[in-house]
């Protein structure tokens, strides 16, 4: 997804504009504030028009898309109308002169031209009756093929993935068709089930993924003969199993996905394929990121940064500007991962530098979500960094960039992330009240643990319900001490009884003992100001 200019003369999109655009969708006047502000931001990213972009979004927002994953969901529905688009120019001279299938092209091409004709529905009926007719006339095998994974693509970005791998399917086992077409379809087949597992938890769809391009999209394209679409199916192959992987437990998912992300390497030279190389480069340092945090191995870690290095050398911010601010965003985390593992503050900085950056690119206007995730991020780097300076002043940025986090990431738009943004708030307000001994600075740590406990419920997210209640804990210990307030510190206690709990029945160890620890120290300041004479 690449940054372009705005093609659209009016500076917002208003619920009216919406309507006009899209007559199909009825509900489009009921739209919220946010889902208006959400299109707006789109159409200044992608620069797209209103009419091309409120059918696809509306189709993802009647498939309950979540907030963040809406900007990726569109972005990729919309490169598939670029794609259809392309690809249209070629359908006519497949019609070997029929009038009647040339007619039905062009009126599928009408579709999907931006407007207020734009129409998905219409072109998915347009090219069924294509379709249809080329079976009449025997057209060619690649007219038939073609038209089925248009109508596959058409599937695709209307977010119904299952139609498409059908379709995709169809037209991959089209009679006569030449063995690199039947890739490609396979590999778009797998790509649709790979970006509905992705973007929907739909774990079985990811393994019918990698299923096919492990036993049908590879089988098609032999080393030998075509190395690049070989290294290309690697490279896919590799990311959905990094997905899967990071839902599983274990590590073998993401070790095989380390595994084809260096064998499309060995294929796809910096050379000849600059961004697919620096691509793969990315996918590996994400891929050994995750299993490094798993085995605890700094030295991986410190393979991840260089992977994420050498996807930078071409993924430029000139060339690729949203790839640059992605794998920067990967930078930064790896960065403050290596940091706080090694204690050591040029990496923190670092870390803060990266994020830094991506926010020249990942802009509210742009990308609120992401740029509100870049300001989560930044504000934990800052906080790590600022526990080893002595000074408040690098605590105070990291509370107010949480607090930019805040103004997009809200408890109604995104609620999980809303209440992350609070708890690590509290841990920054707590340890900069901790440093200059302000109690009303834990008076807001309090407040923000609490806000964080509305939507990490016991029953929803019991671990970092857990471990929210366990900063809370400590925090009105803390602030009990300040102020000599014994009814906090019977807070206190209470709290981290019921986080010990937790971990206790959870047979997590570590936290149990430190929580033991925490919970000791609680009891002894409640004694103390309960029996001050004692």
């Amino acid at each position: 997804m690449h940054m372009t200019g705005n093609k659209t003369k009016a500076s917002n999109v208003t619920a009216a504009h919406i309507a006009a655009a899209d007559p199909f969708s009825e509900d489009a006047t009921q739209w919220k504030p946010e889902q208006v502000a959400e299109l707006d931001a789109a159409r200044k990213n992608l620069g797209a028009e209103v009419s091309e972009l409120a059918p696809l979004l509306t189709c993802i927002h009647k498939k309950k898309a979540s907030p963040q994953q809406a900007p990726d969901l569109l972005a990729n529905a919309y490169a598939r109308v670029k794609k259809l688009r392309e690809t249209q120019s070629e359908l006519p001279d497949m019609a070997g002169g029929d009038p009647e299938l040339t007619t039905l092209i062009n009126r599928a091409g009408n579709a999907l031209h931006a407007g207020a004709e734009f129409s998905l529905d219409d072109a998915a009926q347009a090219y069924e009756k294509a379709y249809r007719r080329c079976a009449e006339i025997k057209a060619s095998p690649d007219c038939a093929a073609a038209l089925r994974a248009a109508q596959g693509r058409v599937a695709a970005a209307q977010q119904d993935y299952r139609t498409a791998a059908g379709l995709y399917a169809e037209a991959a086992s089209t009679p006569g068709l030449n063995v690199p077409m039947q890739w490609q379809y396979q590999n778009e087949r797998a790509a649709a089930l790979a970006e509905l597992g992705h973007a929907f938890h739909d774990n079985a769809a990811l393994e019918q993924a990698i299923e096919l391009y492990e036993n049908k999209v590879l089988p098609l394209a032999p080393i030998a003969e075509r190395p690049d679409d070989w290294a290309a199916t690697q490279n896919n192959f590799g990311i959905a199993l990094g997905i899967l992987g990071q839902r599983h437990r274990g590590t073998w998912l993401l070790e095989r996905a380390i595994a084809a992300f260096e064998s499309a390497l060995s294929k796809r030279p910096r050379d000849r394929a600059p961004q697919q190389w620096a691509a793969t480069q990315n996918n590996l340092g994400n891929s050994l990121g995750i299993l490094a945090q798993r085995h605890n191995d700094i030295e991986m870690l410190e393979k991840s940064l260089q992977a994420f290095e050498r996807a930078l050398e071409e993924r430029t911010e000139e060339r690729a500007a949203m790839d640059w601010a992605t794998t920067q965003n990967n930078l930064g985390a790896v960065l403050q991962t290596l940091g706080q593992r090694k204690k050591d503050t040029k990496l923190l900085k670092r870390s803060v530098e990266a994020y830094k950056s991506v926010l020249r690119v990942w802009t509210r206007d742009r990308v609120p979500l992401h740029w509100a995730a870049t300001f989560d991020n930044l504000g934990t780097a800052l906080r790590l960094l600022g526990e080893h300076r002595k000074g408040p002043r690098t605590l105070e940025q990291s509370i107010a960039a949480y607090n930019n986090a805040l103004a997009e990431r809200t408890r109604e738009r995104v609620p999980q992330e809303w209440a992350k943004t609070q708890n690590n708030l509290g841990a920054a307000l707590q340890k900069l009240a901790e440093r200059i001994d302000d109690p009303r600075l834990l008076e807001k740590s309090v407040a923000a643990y609490e806000n964080a406990l509305k939507e990490w419920t016991r029953e929803r997210m019991p671990m970092a319900w857990a471990m929210t209640m366990a900063n809370l804990g400590v925090a009105q210990r803390t602030l009990a001490e300040a102020t000599k307030d014994a009814s906090i510190a019977q807070s206190a206690v209470e709290t981290l009884v019921t986080a010990v709990g937790a971990f206790r029945n959870a047979s997590h160890a570590q936290y149990t003992e430190l929580g033991e620890e925490q919970l000791a120290k609680a009891r002894k300041l409640a004694a103390e100001l309960n029996n001050p004479q004692s």
